[in-house]
Protein backbone atom coordinates (compact mmCIF):
# COMPACT_ATOMS: atom_id res chain seq x y z
CA UNK A 1 0.00 0.00 0.00
CA UNK A 2 1.55 3.72 -0.38
CA UNK A 3 2.36 5.13 2.48
CA UNK A 4 1.72 9.44 3.37
CA UNK A 5 3.57 11.69 4.58
CA UNK A 6 2.74 15.09 5.84
CA UNK A 7 4.83 17.68 5.78
CA UNK A 8 4.50 21.27 7.14
CA UNK A 9 5.68 24.33 5.49
CA UNK A 10 6.84 21.91 3.01
CA UNK A 11 6.33 24.11 -0.23
CA UNK A 12 9.82 25.53 0.11
CA UNK A 13 13.36 25.41 1.68
CA UNK A 14 14.77 22.08 3.37
CA UNK A 15 10.80 21.49 2.93
CA UNK A 16 10.22 21.02 -0.72
CA UNK A 17 13.82 18.56 -0.70
CA UNK A 18 12.30 16.44 1.64
CA UNK A 19 9.02 16.05 -0.50
CA UNK A 20 11.19 15.33 -3.11
CA UNK A 21 12.73 12.44 -1.47
CA UNK A 22 9.41 11.11 -0.43
CA UNK A 23 8.24 11.44 -4.19
CA UNK A 24 11.23 9.84 -5.42
CA UNK A 25 10.12 6.76 -3.21
CA UNK A 26 6.72 6.73 -3.85
CA UNK A 27 4.73 8.26 -1.17
CA UNK A 28 2.03 10.04 -1.16
CA UNK A 29 2.61 13.46 -0.32
CA UNK A 30 0.44 16.12 2.11
CA UNK A 31 1.88 19.56 2.22
CA UNK A 32 0.90 22.28 4.13
CA UNK A 33 1.84 25.63 3.52
CA UNK A 34 1.56 29.58 3.27
CA UNK A 35 2.15 30.57 -0.32
CA UNK A 36 0.52 29.90 -3.32
CA UNK A 37 3.22 30.53 -5.67
CA UNK A 38 5.63 28.11 -3.66
CA UNK A 39 3.12 25.31 -3.57
CA UNK A 40 2.80 25.72 -7.65
CA UNK A 41 6.10 25.45 -8.17
CA UNK A 42 6.28 22.05 -5.78
CA UNK A 43 3.51 20.63 -7.93
CA UNK A 44 5.55 21.25 -11.26
CA UNK A 45 8.44 19.68 -9.66
CA UNK A 46 6.93 17.11 -8.21
CA UNK A 47 5.04 15.92 -11.40
CA UNK A 48 8.32 16.31 -13.55
CA UNK A 49 10.33 14.10 -11.17
CA UNK A 50 7.44 11.04 -11.24
CA UNK A 51 4.39 11.38 -13.28
CA UNK A 52 2.43 9.32 -11.50
CA UNK A 53 3.45 11.43 -8.46
CA UNK A 54 0.68 11.63 -5.49
CA UNK A 55 0.17 15.09 -3.90
CA UNK A 56 -2.03 17.09 -1.76
CA UNK A 57 -0.92 20.51 -1.48
CA UNK A 58 -3.14 22.88 0.78
CA UNK A 59 -2.35 26.62 1.27
CA UNK A 60 -3.14 27.65 5.10
CA UNK A 61 -1.68 30.27 7.80
CA UNK A 62 -0.37 27.38 10.02
CA UNK A 63 0.28 30.21 12.85
CA UNK A 64 -3.51 30.21 13.51
CA UNK A 65 -4.66 28.85 17.03
CA UNK A 66 -7.16 26.48 14.94
CA UNK A 67 -4.77 25.32 12.25
CA UNK A 68 -3.40 21.77 13.92
CA UNK A 69 -7.63 20.97 14.31
CA UNK A 70 -7.80 22.42 11.11
CA UNK A 71 -5.70 19.95 9.55
CA UNK A 72 -7.12 17.10 11.67
CA UNK A 73 -10.57 17.67 9.69
CA UNK A 74 -8.58 18.04 6.50
CA UNK A 75 -7.31 14.58 6.88
CA UNK A 76 -10.65 13.57 7.91
CA UNK A 77 -12.43 14.73 4.78
CA UNK A 78 -9.94 13.43 2.39
CA UNK A 79 -10.21 9.57 4.49
CA UNK A 80 -6.33 10.06 4.58
CA UNK A 81 -4.66 8.26 7.35
CA UNK A 82 -0.89 8.97 7.99
CA UNK A 83 2.17 7.06 7.98
CA UNK A 84 4.58 10.05 8.61
CA UNK A 85 4.46 13.20 10.20
CA UNK A 86 7.60 16.02 9.57
CA UNK A 87 6.56 19.09 11.67
CA UNK A 88 9.29 21.02 9.44
CA UNK A 89 7.24 24.97 9.62
CA UNK A 90 9.07 27.53 11.02
CA UNK A 91 10.83 30.81 11.20
CA UNK A 92 13.45 32.47 13.23
CA UNK A 93 14.01 36.45 14.11
CA UNK A 94 17.33 38.06 14.63
CA UNK A 95 18.35 41.16 16.80
CA UNK A 96 17.96 41.90 20.36
CA UNK A 97 15.35 40.31 21.71
CA UNK A 98 13.26 43.99 23.38
CA UNK A 99 13.13 45.10 19.93
CA UNK A 100 10.72 42.91 18.39
CA UNK A 101 7.61 42.73 16.92
CA UNK A 102 5.42 41.06 19.62
CA UNK A 103 3.11 40.11 16.83
CA UNK A 104 5.79 38.71 14.57
CA UNK A 105 7.06 36.68 17.89
CA UNK A 106 3.87 35.49 19.04
CA UNK A 107 3.30 33.68 14.79
CA UNK A 108 7.11 31.99 15.29
CA UNK A 109 6.31 30.73 18.85
CA UNK A 110 2.88 29.31 17.24
CA UNK A 111 4.61 27.44 14.30
CA UNK A 112 7.68 26.19 16.15
CA UNK A 113 6.54 25.43 19.32
CA UNK A 114 2.31 24.82 19.84
CA UNK A 115 1.09 23.56 16.31
CA UNK A 116 4.44 20.83 16.37
CA UNK A 117 2.94 20.66 20.37
CA UNK A 118 -0.67 19.77 18.86
CA UNK A 119 0.31 17.71 15.82
CA UNK A 120 2.21 15.35 17.82
CA UNK A 121 -0.88 15.16 20.03
CA UNK A 122 -3.13 14.47 17.58
CA UNK A 123 -1.70 12.72 15.06
CA UNK A 124 0.50 10.89 17.40
CA UNK A 125 -2.66 9.38 19.32
CA UNK A 126 -4.25 7.65 16.00
CA UNK A 127 -0.17 6.46 15.26
CA UNK A 128 -0.14 5.00 19.17
CA UNK A 129 -3.62 3.19 18.53
CA UNK A 130 -2.89 1.83 15.21
CA UNK A 131 1.02 0.95 16.44
CA UNK A 132 2.64 2.08 13.99
CA UNK A 133 3.86 5.75 12.56
CA UNK A 134 7.21 7.95 12.15
CA UNK A 135 7.34 11.38 13.43
CA UNK A 136 9.81 13.70 12.82
CA UNK A 137 10.57 17.44 13.98
CA UNK A 138 12.69 19.53 13.30
CA UNK A 139 15.08 20.74 15.60
CA UNK A 140 18.04 23.49 15.60
CA UNK A 141 21.88 23.35 15.97
CA UNK A 142 20.73 26.59 17.75
CA UNK A 143 18.81 25.04 19.99
CA UNK A 144 21.79 23.78 22.16
CA UNK A 145 23.02 26.93 22.79
CA UNK A 146 21.57 30.11 24.22
CA UNK A 147 22.30 32.90 21.54
CA UNK A 148 21.86 36.40 22.66
CA UNK A 149 20.23 38.01 19.38
CA UNK A 150 18.59 34.83 18.46
CA UNK A 151 17.13 34.06 22.22
CA UNK A 152 13.47 33.05 21.17
CA UNK A 153 14.21 31.21 18.40
CA UNK A 154 17.25 29.31 19.99
CA UNK A 155 14.91 28.96 22.75
CA UNK A 156 12.08 27.08 21.03
CA UNK A 157 14.52 24.79 19.06
CA UNK A 158 15.41 23.62 22.52
CA UNK A 159 11.46 23.26 23.10
CA UNK A 160 11.90 20.70 20.24
CA UNK A 161 14.59 19.29 21.13
CA UNK A 162 13.56 18.48 24.51
CA UNK A 163 10.24 17.88 23.75
CA UNK A 164 10.74 15.13 20.90
CA UNK A 165 13.47 13.16 23.25
CA UNK A 166 9.99 13.01 25.71
CA UNK A 167 7.87 11.81 23.09
CA UNK A 168 9.79 9.20 21.96
CA UNK A 169 10.00 7.75 24.95
CA UNK A 170 6.07 7.78 25.62
CA UNK A 171 5.15 6.22 22.24
CA UNK A 172 8.25 3.62 21.56
CA UNK A 173 6.23 1.40 23.10
CA UNK A 174 3.61 1.65 21.22
CA UNK A 175 5.32 1.25 17.28
CA UNK A 176 5.66 4.99 16.76
CA UNK A 177 9.12 6.02 16.28
CA UNK A 178 9.87 9.96 16.94
CA UNK A 179 13.14 11.26 15.87
CA UNK A 180 14.41 14.93 16.18
CA UNK A 181 16.67 16.22 12.69
CA UNK A 182 18.81 19.33 14.06
CA UNK A 183 20.33 21.26 10.78
CA UNK A 184 22.90 23.95 11.35
CA UNK A 185 22.40 27.09 9.13
CA UNK A 186 20.54 25.99 5.48
CA UNK A 187 20.93 28.00 2.59
CA UNK A 188 17.36 28.98 2.39
CA UNK A 189 15.11 31.82 2.74
CA UNK A 190 15.51 31.50 6.54
CA UNK A 191 17.95 34.21 7.35
CA UNK A 192 16.28 36.67 4.80
CA UNK A 193 12.92 36.01 6.73
CA UNK A 194 14.80 36.02 9.84
CA UNK A 195 16.78 39.86 9.83
CA UNK A 196 15.42 42.71 11.74
CA UNK A 197 16.11 46.52 11.07
CA UNK A 198 18.31 46.73 14.67
CA UNK A 199 22.14 46.86 14.18
CA UNK A 200 22.51 43.39 15.92
CA UNK A 201 20.83 41.34 13.36
CA UNK A 202 23.08 41.50 11.10
CA UNK A 203 26.01 40.60 13.39
CA UNK A 204 24.43 37.24 14.41
CA UNK A 205 23.52 36.80 11.07
CA UNK A 206 27.36 36.92 9.89
CA UNK A 207 28.20 34.85 12.73
CA UNK A 208 25.71 31.75 12.44
CA UNK A 209 26.47 32.10 8.36
CA UNK A 210 30.34 31.11 8.84
CA UNK A 211 29.23 27.73 7.65
CA UNK A 212 26.22 26.52 5.44
CA UNK A 213 24.89 23.20 4.10
CA UNK A 214 22.65 23.42 0.80
CA UNK A 215 18.85 22.54 1.49
CA UNK A 216 19.17 19.44 -0.59
CA UNK A 217 22.16 17.72 1.15
CA UNK A 218 20.03 19.08 4.63
CA UNK A 219 17.14 16.96 3.50
CA UNK A 220 19.10 14.01 2.33
CA UNK A 221 20.74 13.62 5.77
CA UNK A 222 17.62 13.68 7.26
CA UNK A 223 15.72 11.39 5.04
CA UNK A 224 18.20 9.24 6.05
CA UNK A 225 18.13 9.49 9.76
CA UNK A 226 14.04 9.07 9.18
CA UNK A 227 14.53 5.67 7.32
CA UNK A 228 17.23 4.61 10.16
CA UNK A 229 14.99 5.34 12.82
CA UNK A 230 17.07 7.55 14.84
CA UNK A 231 15.76 9.09 17.81
CA UNK A 232 18.12 12.00 17.39
CA UNK A 233 20.44 13.21 14.43
CA UNK A 234 22.36 15.95 12.83
CA UNK A 235 23.45 16.82 9.02
CA UNK A 236 27.03 15.81 9.17
CA UNK A 237 30.01 15.02 11.16
CA UNK A 238 30.87 18.79 11.51
CA UNK A 239 27.75 19.86 13.01
CA UNK A 240 27.51 16.91 14.97
CA UNK A 241 31.10 17.88 17.02
CA UNK A 242 29.56 21.12 17.10
CA UNK A 243 27.01 20.06 18.77
CA UNK A 244 28.85 18.35 21.13
CA UNK A 245 31.26 21.18 22.10
CA UNK A 246 28.82 23.17 22.57
CA UNK A 247 27.04 20.63 25.58
CA UNK A 248 30.07 20.47 27.25
CA UNK A 249 30.01 24.41 27.58
CA UNK A 250 28.44 26.04 30.56
CA UNK A 251 25.20 27.87 29.18
CA UNK A 252 27.31 31.26 30.41
CA UNK A 253 30.18 30.34 28.82
CA UNK A 254 28.12 29.95 25.53
CA UNK A 255 25.82 32.83 25.96
CA UNK A 256 29.18 35.08 26.25
CA UNK A 257 30.85 33.36 23.43
CA UNK A 258 28.11 33.95 21.08
CA UNK A 259 27.18 37.46 22.34
CA UNK A 260 31.30 38.39 21.76
CA UNK A 261 30.95 36.95 18.62
CA UNK A 262 28.12 38.61 17.40
CA UNK A 263 28.84 41.88 18.14
CA UNK A 264 32.58 41.52 16.65
CA UNK A 265 30.93 40.56 13.24
CA UNK A 266 28.58 43.50 13.73
CA UNK A 267 31.25 46.17 14.10
CA UNK A 268 33.32 44.12 11.18
CA UNK A 269 30.06 44.56 8.98
CA UNK A 270 29.80 48.47 9.75
CA UNK A 271 33.35 49.15 9.03
CA UNK A 272 32.76 47.27 5.97
CA UNK A 273 30.31 49.51 4.30
CA UNK A 274 31.86 52.68 5.66
CA UNK A 275 34.66 51.78 3.64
Amino acid sequence: MTKTVLITGGAGGIGREFCKLFNRDGYRIVVFSLLHSELDELAEQLSEQRPDADYHLVQMDLSQPDSAERILAWLDQENIELDVLLNNVGFGMTGEHVAQDTQKLERMLALNNILLSKLCLLLGARMKARGTGQIMNIGSLAGFCPMPFFAAYSASKAFVINFSASLHQELKPYGVQVTCFCPSTTKTAFLDTAQSQHPSSSGITRFVSAQIDTAEDVAIAGYKALNQKKTFALPSLAVTLQSAWIRMMPLRFMAGFVFKKSVKEMEEGQKAVSR
